[in-house]
């Protein structure tokens, strides 16, 4: 008898999505101007991926360390967007700045649709899908800071 794999996604495939912050990290050491907001920005990177990580090994809701990794995350990813728009100059090209304003976009949408689908259950299937995209989207959004 075969062994099933489930085809929809799991849990621990955040663990993965989250590991593409470490591309923005790689960014950041190169890129980086290195003022005191980028090397923050950079910690801030760090920190994201160690708390999703370790939540992610073991996504119990409510837990403390559940608490503290949507502590970092919502912080971290409100330095980032903060940080871009007042700081960065994205209205040196249209494209650039657009682009950056898709992908907000795609940070709330899928914040709220990652939301919306825990809420109703924890680790479903949509929960994982928009967490994901949400992951993706933060991931691409991090890069415009170190431009």
């Amino acid at each position: 008898m075969k062994s099933q794999t489930p085809t929809h996604p799991q849990p621990q495939h955040l663990k993965i999505t989250n590991f593409l912050l470490g591309i923005s990290f790689i960014f950041f050491i190169i890129n980086s101007k290195k003022n005191i907001n980028e090397v923050l920005l950079g910690l801030c990177l760090l920190a994201s991926i160690l708390m999703s990580q370790l939540f992610w090994n073991n996504p119990k809701k409510y837990s403390l360390i559940h608490k503290v990794d949507a502590y970092v995350a919502k912080f971290s990813i409100s330095y980032f967007i903060i940080y871009t728009l007042l700081c960065k100059n994205l209205q040196i090209s249209r494209v650039l700045f657009y682009s950056y304003i898709v992908c907000l976009f795609g940070i709330f949408f899928s914040f709220y649709m990652s939301n919306y689908y825990s809420s109703r259950e924890w680790c479903c299937e949509q929960h994982i899908y928009y967490h994901g995209i949400l992951h993706i989207c933060c991931f691409i959004a991090s890069i415009y800071a170190f431009l």
